[in-house]
């Protein structure tokens, strides 16, 4: 079964998406019938080397987003997972060698399709008395050498750092010889390794495999390859580190040694899941005292929609390290290149802030020894429901929400749970304040500005009252001023479908039987909740991520707040 794709055709994807590259960036010149972009002015009179390079279509940004003044001159788009023909890496040539008497390098991915269609194109244009050189990158290192086929190592995003490096030296005017020179050293002083979590969709056709949940793929290539072998899916900490191992051992890397770090997505994977990737490989690098100078990290050279990573290291020269850092640094007109001022090392430290706790509450009512116990045993027993039913409350927060409504609430129950026996259970202001922070700290977003609403007006309610004559009074009182907390500043209003439709009524139940006792008054108010959690599946919501939900097979389940709240009113009432 094919899999989606946001297309017109198939046949006119590549030319669709590089014409889309050049409306995004409209200095760069498109040549549509050869599928080759060109810098800005590319045939004005120019004494700098030209660089080139390209490869099959799927793998953008590569190469057309890093067409540009200190980068690629021109760049040359074959086919999906496709080498472009000679003919089109021939106009390539010819046009960055017009009025230009510095000559041309071309940087050739080392992919049989690739070698064959620019060599040919290569010769040609030698034999039109062109000045051509070439540089075939394979930095691979996922399979061993004592492995390999006779093609040898692929090319994997390291071959950006090539382009940077020649363009950056092309644009300072080092000569043909030079920056051919300069482009090898950094192809042969890299190593690339990958994982693929997920096989490439190929637009018509559908996914190129299938991998097991529990499984990732050891040198998934660039085309939907499978891999050097399959292994078990692991920690990001563990899976990096087999990576960097592969690496190290590769580029014989040692401690003191001075390296570039490139992180690039597959294009499938989350931004977030990229970020803890660079973290750990810049962390573990750190760790066995090698040094990491630049780190680049983004959608650089992809697999469709695959997910996964590529971690490409290079290791710099003692005696070129200047050199090669410089050229990195210098500043591209190339759209996509990841360095830019920010990636350069700073000098000024910064000095780390210390956080300030709000001061705990000296004031409001205290328990008695068995009242602190009976408190106690209420929290811990609404802690551990809440636990016990994250499950539950996530699915039925799919669909309207994002499925992590019962795993919020977890944070907040371990949370609290966790620091029990530091908390004010002797005083129901300050433990309120307490946990209104514990709320804001480890739940965050919506839910943690909501619960953290509730705790610190019900907190405020609470401190209030020095002498207390019937604590179930004061318990509804200070209810009420949590509920006005999350009314006052959320859009919620009752019948909304949202907690509020339980912690309302089940509040105007409790005010009628104040004069009852604990666990009088608790069985009616549970009853009530579970009622009032039931009806939230008839309600049209009309506020918070659900109302922006309109497919009705989303909507008749309770809501996931509504429930928990009503799970957590019913483990308090067990407990008194």
């Amino acid at each position: 079964m094919s899999g989606k794709s946001l297309i017109n055709s198939v046949e006119d994807i590549v030319n669709e998406s590089l014409i889309g590259c050049i409306l995004t960036y409209p200095h760069l010149e498109l040549h549509t019938s050869k599928r080759v972009v060109l810098k800005p002015a590319w045939n004005a009179p120019s004494k700098k080397v030209s660089v080139i390079s390209g490869g099959g279509s799927g793998h953008e940004p590569f190469t057309a987003g890093f067409v540009g003044s200190g980068m690629l001159s021109a760049s040359v788009s074959g086919s999906i997972f496709a080498s472009p023909p000679s003919s089109h890496i021939l106009h390539a040539i010819q046009c960055t060698s017009t009025n230009n008497t510095a000559g041309c390098l071309v940087v050739i991915p080392n992919y049989t399709g690739d070698c064959l269609n620019f060599g040919l194109a290569i010769e040609r244009a030698r034999n039109s008395g062109l000045k051509v050189a070439q540089v075939i990158v394979g930095e691979d290192c996922s399979v061993p050498d004592n492995e390999l086929g006779r093609a040898g190592k692929r090319a994997l995003p390291g071959i950006m750092l090539v382009l940077k490096v020649a363009g950056a030296l092309a644009e300072k005017g080092y000569s043909l010889e030079n920056v051919t020179k300069y482009a090898q050293l950094v192809a042969d002083d890299t190593a690339s390794c990958s994982i693929g979590l997920t096989a490439c969709t190929i637009p018509g056709r559908g996914r190129m495999f299938e991998l097991a949940d529990d499984e990732i793929n050891f040198g998934q290539g660039l085309h939907g390859e499978a891999g050097y072998k399959r292994i078990k899916l692991q920690s990001a900490s563990k899976i990096v580190a087999i990576m960097i191992d592969t690496i190290r051992k590769a580029l014989k890397l040692q401690k003191e040694d001075s390296v570039v770090v490139l992180v690039n997505n597959f294009g499938g994977l989350s931004q977030l899941e990229q970020g803890v990737v660079v973290k750990e490989v810049v962390t573990q690098l750190q760790n066995m005292d090698i040094l990491p100078l630049r780190v680049y990290c983004g959608l650089l050279m992809t697999s469709l929609d695959s997910a996964g990573m590529h971690v490409s290291i290079l290791k710099l020269p003692e005696k070129d390290k200047v050199l090669l850092l410089d050229a990195l640094d210098q500043q591209t007109e190339a759209p996509r290149w990841p360095g830019c001022s920010y990636s350069l090392p700073s000098n000024y430290y910064k000095v780390p802030i210390k956080e300030e706790r709000p001061h705990k509450q000296t004031h409001g009512p205290t328990l008695t020894e068995s009242q602190k116990v009976l408190l106690k045993n209420c929290l811990q027993e609404a802690c551990e429901a809440i636990i016990a039913k994250e499950k539950v409350i996530n699915e039925l927060d799919l669909g309207c929400g994002d499925g992590d409504c019962g795993t919020t609430l977890k944070h907040l129950a371990v949370g609290a749970m966790s620091a029990i026996d530091q908390l004010s259970l002797f005083q129901p202001s300050s433990l309120l304040s307490e946990l209104a922070n514990i709320a804001e700290d480890r739940m965050g977003g919506t839910s943690g500005a909501i619960y953290s609403l509730m705790f610190t007006t019900a907190a405020a309610e609470m401190s209030k009252n020095e002498k207390v004559d019937n604590w179930i009074k004061v318990w509804s009182v200070t209810w009420r001023a949590g509920i006005n907390g999350i009314t006052k500043y959320s859009k919620a209003r009752l019948g909304d479908k949202t907690m509020i439709d339980v912690l309302n009524p089940s509040l105007d139940e409790l005010d009628k039987h104040l004069s009852l006792t604990y666990k009088e008054a608790a069985k009616i108010v549970a009853a009530k909740a579970n009622e009032c959690s039931k009806a939230t599946k008839h309600m049209i919501p009309r506020a918070g991520r659900a109302s922006y939900v309109k497919q009705e097979q989303y909507l008749k389940g309770m809501d996931a707040g509504a429930f928990a709240v009503a799970t957590w009113i019913n483990a308090i009432a067990e407990a008194l």
